[in-house]
C-alpha cells in the first residue's frame, strides 16, 4: 500500500512538471500510469480530475492577470454541450478503432503544425471557438484528453505566453470543475480517493513549480508552441502503440 503513495507522489510530480512547462499534459501524463496501481479506470480518473483541478486552479491563480475568459466562452459553452453525448456514445463505441483513429489524428496534428505552425493562423472567431470546443467535448467524453484543440486554439489566437497558459488554464478550471462535479454527484468522489489525491497533491505542487522555474521562465512562445507539438505528436503515437502492448 505504501509503494501507491510512493508512485502517486512521483508520477504526479512528472505530470505537474510538464503541466508548468507548456499549460496541459498532466492528466496525460498520470493516466498512462495512475490504472496499473489504482483498483480501476473510474477511481484512476476520478483521482486524476480532481488533481487536474487544483493542477488548474493553481496555474490560473499564478497567471489570472493574463487569463482572457471571453476568449474560451465559446469552446466552453459548446465543450458542455457536446461532452455528455460523447461520454453517452463511447459506451457502445468500438474503442480500438477509435483508439487508433484518435492516435493517428494527434500523431498528424502535432507533426503538421509542427512543420507549418508559422504559416498558420487560426482566427479568434465564434466559429473557430466553437469548432476548438466541439473537438475538445468529443475528444474529452471518448477519451478523457480535451486538452490538444483547446490548447492548439489558444496557441494560435493568443499573442503572449503568458496569455495563452493563463486563458488555457481558466478553461481546464471550468471543465475540470464540472467534471469532478459529475463524478461527485456519482459518488466517485469518496473519501479513499480524497486521501490519495492529498498524497499525491505534494508531487504535483512541485512538479508545478520546479516546471515553471526551469522550463516556462526561460521559453519564448515560440519554443513553447515546438514543445505543445511535439507532445501532441508523442501523445498520439502513445495512444496507438498502448492498444497493443
Amino acid at each position: 500500500m505504501e509503494m501507491v503513495y510512493t508512485w502517486l507522489v512521483l508520477v504526479s510530480f512528472a505530470g505537474g512538471f510538464l503541466q508548468a512547462a507548456i499549460g496541459f499534459g498532466y492528466a496525460t501524463i498520470v493516466m498512462v500510469f495512475f490504472p496499473a496501481f489504482l483498483p480501476s479506470m473510474p477511481v484512476a480518473s476520478t483521482v486524476c480530475a480532481v488533481l487536474s483541478l487544483l493542477a488548474s486552479a493553481v496555474m490560473l491563480f499564478r497567471h489570472r492577470k493574463a487569463a482572457r475568459p471571453k476568449h474560451v466562452l465559446w469552446p466552453i459553452l459548446i465543450y458542455f454541450v457536446v461532452m455528455p453525448f460523447a461520454v453517452a456514445w463511447s459506451a457502445g463505441a468500438p474503442k480500438l478503432i477509435l483508439s487508433v483513429i484518435f492516435g493517428l489524428f494527434l500523431v498528424l496534428l502535432g507533426l503538421y503544425y509542427l512543420f507549418r505552425a508559422d504559416k498558420i493562423r487560426i482566427p479568434a472567431t465564434p466559429a473557430a471557438g466553437m469548432a476548438a470546443g466541439l473537438l475538445s467535448g468529443v475528444f474529452g467524453g471518448l477519451f478523457a484528453v480535451s486538452a490538444p484543440p483547446a490548447a492548439l486554439y489558444c496557441l494560435s489566437t493568443l499573442d503572449t505566453k503568458e496569455e495563452y497558459i493563463g486563458t488555457l488554464q481558466f478553461f481546464f478550471f471550468v471543465t475540470n470543475t464540472y467534471a469532478v462535479g459529475v463524478r461527485t454527484f456519482n459518488g466517485l468522489v469518496t473519501s479513499q480517493v480524497l486521501l490519495w489525491s492529498l498524497a499525491a497533491s505534494g508531487g504535483l505542487l512541485l512538479g508545478l513549480w520546479l516546471g515553471q522555474a526551469v522550463l516556462y521562465k526561460h521559453a519564448n512562445l515560440s519554443r513553447v508552441k515546438t514543445w505543445v507539438f511535439v507532445f501532441i505528436a508523442c501523445m498520439g503515437v502513445w495512444t496507438v502503440v498502448s492498444n497493443f502492448i
